[in-house]
């Protein structure tokens, strides 16, 4: 409570609850002139006129007041609990006999409902509830029987405060949740800026230097297993998730074709089907690294001109990922020459790696000239060939 009778003290940015303040200004005013006209139409009946004009008079320089000042702070409504709550009571001595003894209508007419309302759209339903059930029970003493008219007008008192308190509340808890979304609309909005930033550098960098790092071995290794570990914090820096939930989360299958699109970037032209082409995220790393060789391979071997494709074939229980190229070409020969001398560019990087997957690697000669290497990985892993 004490909550929501610090907010009320400024405009709610709820625009149901906006809407219902500016509906209470203007229904504050029309009871007042109700409740004139309502004095007009009994005077000649009524005990103490004059004493009625001041009571009537008084409650409309309320009125005026709070319609200029738009008030919406507890302390100003429960002052106007007072006010109208004086108002029915003064019915008993100056109204006509009618009014005094049934309770058919009051000095304040339904202006009485106005502090009602108020502390509804501050308290919420059960505020509007107990403001009800205290102008029900100053009518009923007004009247002073438990007679069916002055139960009946409290009967409608106390379901408006009631449903009008619950809305209120309806409304804030709305407010309060779109409040909160288009918060995190936002935080995911520059979240995945900074990644877009993150990935197209830091991230492809540390990964890299993993990946060359343990085809080179030795130190190189150890640096490559640091780069990878603060490629992990990072990546989870950057998506806002722990590293515990990042580490189980990247256990579920990712979709090839983004991680070969993120490695190929400009070094080739990336072609894939529509749908995704899921792997196991260990299995698609090593994937990406055995297309960044053979790509590396055609930078160095093919020629200063030569163009590159990656070519993505999802067959259901295997895919085949083809790098070719339209460059100068390699035979078999060269290639067993290249692995008897240590060159591993091939063996390890490219073929060892498949192969550990279950899969197997061919080079052929590509269309029209060039090299083409055919991988074909299995999706669940079989027996090495």
């Amino acid at each position: 409570m004490a909550t929501a009778i610090r907010r009320a003290a400024t405009d709610d940015d709820s625009l149901v609850l906006n809407a219902l303040w500016g509906a209470l200004r203007i229904f504050r005013v029309l009871a007042w002139f109700y409740a004139l006209w309502s004095i007009w139409v009994r005077h000649a009946e009524m005990a103490r006129l004059d004493i009625a004009l001041w009571i009537i008079g008084a409650i409309g320089v309320w009125t005026a007041y709070m319609y200029a000042a738009r008030r919406r702070d507890l302390t100003v409504h429960l002052i106007e609990i007072v006010i109208a709550s004086a108002a029915v009571m003064s019915t008993r001595w100056i109204d006509t006999p009618l009014s005094a003894t049934t309770g058919d209508t009051t000095i304040p007419g339904v202006w009485q409902n106005v502090p009602v309302i108020g502390v509804a759209l501050i308290l919420g339903w059960r505020g509007g509830l107990i403001a009800s059930l205290v102008i029900t029970a100053v009518m009923i003493a007004q009247v002073g029987v438990f007679d069916s008219e002055p139960l009946s007008n409290a009967g409608l008192v106390v379901m408006m405060g009631t449903c009008l308190g619950y809305g209120a509340d309806i409304a804030r808890k709305e407010q309060d949740t779109l409040r909160l979304a288009l918060a995190k609309q936002a935080e995911v909005a520059e979240r995945d800026r900074l990644a877009r930033i993150v990935h197209d550098g830091v991230l492809q960098a540390l990964a890299f230097i993993h990946r060359r790092g343990l085809d080179i071995g030795g130190e190189s290794a150890r640096l490559g297993a640091m780069a990878a570990e603060q490629e992990q914090q990072l990546r989870a820096l950057v998506i806002g998730m722990p590293l515990p939930d990042l580490e189980a989360a990247v256990d579920g299958p990712i979709d090839l074709r983004r991680a070969l699109d993120a490695a190929v970037t400009d070094s080739a032209t990336l072609v894939t089907s529509a749908e995704p082409v899921e792997l196991e995220p260990a299995k698609a790393r090593e994937v990406v690294a055995a297309v960044e060789a053979a790509l590396d391979n055609v930078r160095k071997h093919a020629g200063p001109d030569a163009q590159a494709w990656v070519v993505v074939d999802d067959l259901g229980a295997d895919v085949i990922v083809t790098v070719r190229d339209n460059g100068l070409g390699v035979s078999q020969e060269r290639i067993d020459a290249a692995a008897q001398r240590g060159r591993l560019g091939v063996v390890s990087s490219i073929k060892g790696r498949i192969e550990d997957l279950g899969g197997r690697t061919r080079y052929l000669p590509g269309p029209g000239g060039g090299t083409m290497v055919e991988m074909w990985i299995p999706k669940e892993r079989t027996a090495a060939s």
